[in-house]
């Protein structure tokens, strides 16, 4: 080995430079973060990324535009807006239900529209830390070819639901595509308070108060929280039917694959100790009769599910769950009563119980595909005409489980399932037109 020895006053010279190349090198690594700019109306701060230069446009007349920017990236160039809609006019009670609007106002102006994505992202975007992540193409008017893409991202404060709808035109590239997640994800920020993922003892009597008809008489007695559900109850058999219902959860996920984000709220469940109590419940909630609400057991509607203790293994439980976890969890409450109520079904039935289907379909006696479709509700809708005469709500309600059974267990679909499920779940209700593309893009088929 050779060892090379320098003089003491230089290498002292050495050090002295190596140190200062790595101070200046530190100073330059710590420059400071972009600072954000504060829209007070919404409590909300945006902060831009650096390669975003961001000018912000003079107030427009019209009143739910907060703010909006003009943004030039590289050599692109497009406009940022915020649109802000009030809690009290718009009744939104999470972000899914700001996209839901903004799918529909699209919708609208555009028919056949449907968002090519949707996501939930974690983060302090308001009172429920995450936002709705949308994305869709734009195509030119009267033409099939796409010539740019649209981001939405949809959050909800104490006050209002928001929109950023960020349109970007040419087809912008990887490194564009990439610095326009990255700002939705990580630049906008609300400075409230979020609320309590578990659920206060105060929010909880405050939902029973205001949820339970005669809620002084029915008075709450237990507040039972599981890793998933807060159950609200005045029944004696709550332990039971909150371990029942986690088990359901569990094989709801198993089949559907979602992903769970941190800071979800636990869904509530009003446990009731008597059906009439139930009753009295569903007929104030949804402004009907009580007899109406005899023909229910259960029901899952907005954030919550309701029913009464009888027995924690019936299947409108995990049937109701279902619809629950649909809307809460994965927030897919799209693509139509067929497509919500075959999954529910799928989940609450067995394979011998969808036969009659499967007959049916083998001989080409089901309703064609496009056409079941369009029914707006299999509970509902008028007796179909049928060449067996069995096409009523519950051969509709197994027609639709098969449906999901198919997709899930046949061998050209399956490796798709989950895809499809989350593809189609995001249309708009109802619309052929957009369950078929999500079905091309997803299966490589269509409906026929």
């Amino acid at each position: 080995m050779c060892r090379s020895l320098l003089p003491g006053r230089f290498a002292i010279s050495i050090f002295l430079v190596l140190f200062a190349v790595t101070g200046f090198a530190q100073k330059k690594a710590e420059k400071p973060a972009p600072k954000g700019e504060e829209i007070e109306s919404v409590g909300l701060t945006v902060t831009f990324p650096e390669t975003f230069a961001a000018t912000r446009m003079p107030g427009e007349k019209n009143g739910q535009v907060a703010a909006s920017w003009l943004v030039k990236c590289g050599e692109a160039q497009f406009r940022l807006a915020l649109y802000v809609m009030p809690i009290e006019r718009f009744h939104f009670e999470e972000p899914l239900d700001v996209s839901d609007l903004i799918l529909e106002n699209e919708v609208h102006d555009q028919p056949g529209f449907s968002y090519d994505e949707q996501k939930t992202i974690p983060g302090p975007f308001g009172v429920l830390p995450h936002a709705i992540c949308a994305r869709s193409e734009i195509k030119e008017r009267g033409k099939t070819s796409t010539s740019g893409v649209k981001f939405y991202l949809c959050g909800l404060t104490d006050k209002a639901g928001y929109v950023f709808e960020m349109p970007i035109e040419p087809l912008p590239d990887a490194a564009l595509m990439a610095s326009a997640r990255a700002f939705l994800a990580k630049g906008i920020v609300w400075k409230g308070k979020a609320l309590d993922p578990k659920w206060s003892k105060e929010d909880a009597q405050a939902r029973w108060d205001s949820d339970v008809p005669d809620a002084k008489k029915n008075k709450l007695d237990k507040v039972l929280r599981t890793e998933h559900y807060i159950i609200l109850t005045n029944s004696s058999g709550g332990n039971n039917f909150a371990k029942a219902m986690e088990e359901n959860y569990a094989k709801i996920k198993a089949v559907f694959a979602f992903e769970e984000m941190p800071g979800e709220r636990l869904m509530p469940v009003f446990l009731f100790r008597n059906p009439e109590e139930y009753y009295g419940f569903f007929a104030q909630q949804f402004k009907t009769t009580v007899e109406m609400a005899r023909r229910s057991k259960g029901v899952a509607s907005g954030d919550f599910y309701a029913t009464w203790y009888e027995a924690p293994g019936d299947p409108v439980h995990i049937h109701e769950g279902t619809h629950q976890v649909f809307g809460n969890r994965l927030r897919l409450r799209g693509g139509g009563s067929w497509f919500q109520e075959g999954v529910a079904e799928y989940m609450s039935s067995v394979d011998n119980e969808r036969n009659t289907a499967a007959r049916n379909v083998k001989k080409g006696r089901q309703k064609p595909l496009a056409e079941f479709v369009k029914i707006e509700s299999l509970l509902f809708s008028p007796k179909a005409e049928s060449k067996t005469g069995e096409d009523d709500a519950s051969s509709q309600y197994e027609l639709a489980s098969f449906l999901i059974e198919f997709v899930r267990e046949s061998k050209f679909a399956k490796d798709h399932f989950v895809d499809w499920i989350h593809a189609v779940g995001a249309v708009p209700r109802n619309d052929v037109a957009a369950v078929e593309a999500a079905t091309k893009k997803t299966l490589g088929v269509d409906l026929s």
